[in-house]
């Protein structure tokens, strides 16, 4: 350590060569990824050389001191990755994101396109009649009045008409309603 206080340049790599094995078993214990032990294991050395006048024999012993400073590099390290997949899934559930609007928006536009197609293929199953009320009811937004006055016909066909053609489309979607 009077080597690292010296600014000696064989200093760290003697104590890198002793130390090495040790502390990488360390830093992973706390980290368990390969991939960022050797990042810590240079911030544990980077730190030693910085703050090596620090350094008080009679408190620790090199050794414990290396112990202790793996271990609180590699819980920063856990930290800071932590911090990270926290702010990427606040990130990902924030509603004014514009790439999840985006995303959403898409989304929504392929299912509200393919229901649509849904739609139609199970109304060009109805007869001609229901098809019709259904299309001013529901498409044109006209009431049950109004489109008995429109065609001519009486209220209770109309409603009649919309009867029959709800219960045929339920009963044509309620065995794919959970996946609509």
């Amino acid at each position: 350590m009077e080597a690292v206080v010296n600014r000696e340049g064989d200093a760290l790599e003697s104590i890198y060569k002793r130390y090495e094995s040790l502390l990488r078993t360390v830093i992973l214990s706390v980290i368990r990824d390969e991939s960022d032990v050797e990042d810590v294991l240079h911030d544990v050395l980077l730190q030693l050389w910085e703050q090596g006048n620090r350094y008080n024999p009679n408190e620790k012993g090199l050794r414990g001191l290396l112990v202790t400073l793996a271990r609180r590099r590699a819980l920063d390290r856990l930290r800071r990755r932590a911090a990270y997949r926290r702010a990427t899934e606040s990130l990902k559930m924030d509603a004014d994101n514009p790439l999840t609007c985006e995303t959403s928006t898409m989304s929504n536009q392929v299912e509200v396109h393919d229901l649509s197609e849904l739609l139609s293929r199970v109304m060009q199953e109805l007869p001609a009649a229901q098809k019709e009320v259904v299309h001013l009811a529901f498409f044109k937004g006209m009431s049950q009045r109004e489109i008995a006055a429109n065609r001519r016909i009486s209220l209770g066909t109309v409603k009649t008409r919309l009867h029959l053609a709800q219960r045929k489309l339920h009963n044509y979607l309620a065995p794919i309603q959970n996946k609509i």
